[in-house]
C-alpha cells in the first residue's frame, strides 16, 4: 500500500470524528499506518468496529515503530497477541463487507487517541507509535491493554520501557548522557495522580508548563520536610567522610604493595676482614 493510499484511509478514519480531523497532520506516517493496519485487523476478524485490541495489532504490525520494538522486547508478538484477542472476543459473523476506513472507532479508542495527542506534550510534538502505545496502556481499560497484561507484561513496565527507549534515542552517546546527568535537568516516571496534579496547576495558570509545575512541587515538598532533610544531609555528610577515609586507606595499601621489598644490607669489607 503506497503512502497516498495510507494517508487517504487514515484521514477518512480520523475525520469520522470531527474533533480528530484537526490532528491528522500531527500523525506521523508510521502512526497513520498503525490506524490502517488496525482497520485491516478488524476486517480479518469480521469486526464492524475498531477497538483498542485492533490498535494493539496495528502497532505490532508497524515493525519500524518504537512501539513494536518495545512490545517485542517484552515478549508481545503479533501472532500471539492476535490469538489471545480471538480467544477473548472471537471472530464476528461474516456479514456485509465494509469499505476500508469506514469502521467506527469505539469510545475507548477515541479516548486513547485524545491521550496520544496529549502524550506529545512530554515527547516530540508529533503523534508517533510510541505515543499511541503510551495512550493505550494509560487508558488501561480496553482489550488491547488487557491482552498485554494477559501475556504477562505489566502495563507500568511497558510505559517505563517506552520512556527509557525515547531517552536512549535522544541521548545516543555516553558523553552527552554524562553531560545531562551533571545538569539540573532530570527525567523521571510519575503516576497518573501526580500527572493530574501537574496538569491542574498548568490549566489554572499557577504554573506555565508541566516542567515548571513539577519543579515547583518538588521544591514545595523539600520545604515542607526540612526536618527530614536535615537528618538526611547529616547522614550524607557522614557517609562522604567515611568514603574519603576508606579511599585514602585503599590508596595507602596500594602504594605499599607497589614498593619493592627492601634488600638485606651486604656486610662491609672492613667487617669481612675482621672475621
Amino acid at each position: 500500500m503506497d503512502r497516498q493510499t495510507i494517508d487517504q484511509q487514515a484521514h477518512k478514519m480520523l475525520t469520522q470524528q470531527i474533533s480528530f480531523e484537526r490532528y491528522f497532520d500531527k500523525f506521523t506516517e508510521r502512526a497513520r499506518r498503525v490506524l490502517v493496519f488496525a482497520d485491516e485487523e478488524a476486517a480479518l476478524m469480521n469486526h464492524n468496529y475498531i477497538g483498542t485490541e485492533h490498535i494493539l495489532l496495528g502497532l505490532l504490525r508497524e515493525e519500524g515503530g518504537l512501539a513494536a520494538t518495545v512490545l517485542k522486547e517484552l515478549g508481545v508478538e503479533l501472532l500471539t497477541a492476535r490469538t489471545a484477542i480471538e480467544h477473548v472476543i472471537g471472530r464476528g459473523s461474516l456479514g456485509e463487507q465494509q469499505l476500508p476506513g469506514t469502521r467506527p472507532m469505539t469510545p475507548r479508542v477515541q479516548v486513547m487517541l485524545t491521550m496520544a495527542v496529549g502524550e506529545t506534550w512530554r515527547l516530540p510534538p508529533s503523534v508517533d507509535t510510541e505515543h499511541l502505545l503510551l495512550a493505550l496502556v494509560r487508558e488501561g481499560g480496553g482489550i488491547g491493554a488487557a491482552t498485554i497484561e494477559n501475556l504477562g507484561v505489566p502495563l507500568e513496565q511497558v510505559r517505563l520501557r517506552v520512556f527509557q527507549s525515547v531517552v536512549n534515542l535522544a541521548l545516543p552517546s555516553e558523553s552527552v548522557r554524562e553531560a545531562v546527568r551533571k545538569s539540573n535537568v532530570i527525567t523521571c516516571r510519575i503516576d497518573d495522580r501526580d500527572m493530574d496534579a501537574i496538569d491542574a496547576l498548568v490549566e489554572v495558570g499557577v504554573r506555565s508548563t508541566r516542567s515548571d509545575a513539577a519543579a515547583w512541587l518538588i521544591h514545595a515538598g523539600i520545604e515542607a520536610n526540612q526536618d527530614v532533610f536535615e537528618s538526611v544531609y547529616a547522614t550524607v555528610a557522614e557517609i562522604r567522610s567515611l568514603r574519603t577515609k576508606a579511599q585514602a586507606l585503599a590508596q595507602q595499601i596500594a602504594k605499599n604493595k607497589a614498593l619493592p621489598p627492601a634488600k638485606p644490607e651486604k656486610p662491609s669489607v672492613e667487617n669481612e676482614g675482621s672475621l
